[in-house]
């Protein structure tokens, strides 16, 4: 049945957030997918630890991507087959997250020190490559956490100075003014900031679950049909009943006798 106007508010969210998310899974994925096999690096710039957290990303950017492309398509036409499959989905990445967020939360110094080592590995492999892509990444790092690269004169004389945030001319020569990004990343994340963001991307799952539930609830309920008309009555000589009519006897007053008649 069709949708009512709660129902199509929660189509609309679900489809505004499945494209917000069909866009991060084509990032996750693609992105991992270019770290991986974009340039022929020295192996020790291959780690196994920068292998694992790239086959993180295209994992996650992959069931993200499936995700949404089954939400848009159960919203789009309400299908509730699509759209059970798809709180299923969401129902698994929402408990990740909230998994994921308590396991970085108590282990938090393991998880800045990952996240510290894989920004390593992306700044020497782009000391190396010097690509876009790279440096892109390495931005949003630097603006995050307002550092730059490693620190130190190594990174004036190697030209990194363009990606950094705080930079300054002497002679010509452009010089970062950033601190160094590990010491950083790994006091700025706290365990509080980390488990919100979690508990912030949980909750936005859970949102969408409930907004495609909902629809679910509305598709499942019976369709109501108003039954045809049927007329109470009939006019007494109506066309449809002149046969009936015909067949009356006309009625005549009863007659009566007077007493002269009788004697």
């Amino acid at each position: 049945m069709a949708l009512g106007g709660c129902g199509q508010i929660c189509k609309w969210i679900i489809i505004l957030f499945n494209i917000l998310f069909i866009l991060l899974g084509l990032s996750l994925l693609l992105g991992g997918l270019y770290l991986r096999f974009s340039a022929d690096l020295p192996e020790q710039l291959k780690s196994n630890h920068f292998i694992f957290m790239v086959g993180l990303c295209m994992a996650i950017g992959a069931v993200i991507l499936i995700t949404s492309v089954i939400g848009d398509y159960g919203s789009c036409t309400e299908n509730k087959s699509s759209l059970t499959v798809y709180c299923s989905l969401l129902f698994i990445l929402a408990a990740a997250a909230a998994i994921g967020g308590g396991v970085a939360f108590v282990k938090n110094k393991e998880f800045s020190n990952h996240v510290a080592e894989f920004y390593a590995t992306i700044y020497t492999q782009y000391l190396v490559t010097g690509d876009v892509i790279r440096a892109f990444m390495l931005k949003l790092f630097h603006n995050a956490f307002d550092c730059c690269g490693l620190g130190g004169t190594m990174q004036t004389l190697m030209g990194a100075t363009s990606i950094c945030p705080q930079r300054s001319s002497f002679l010509g020569i452009d010089v970062s003014t950033s601190s160094s990004c590990l010491p950083l990343i790994m006091t700025q994340l706290e365990a509080s900031s980390v488990l919100t963001f979690f508990m912030v991307i949980t909750g936005i799952l859970i949102t969408a679950l409930v907004c495609a539930g909902f629809m679910c609830q509305q598709l499942s309920r019976p369709v109501l049909t108003s039954p045809p008309y049927i007329p109470l009555s009939q006019t007494p000589c109506s066309p449809s009943s002149i046969n009936i009519c015909s067949t009356i006897p006309p009625s005549f007053p009863p007659a009566y006798s007077t007493s002269t008649g009788q004697v």
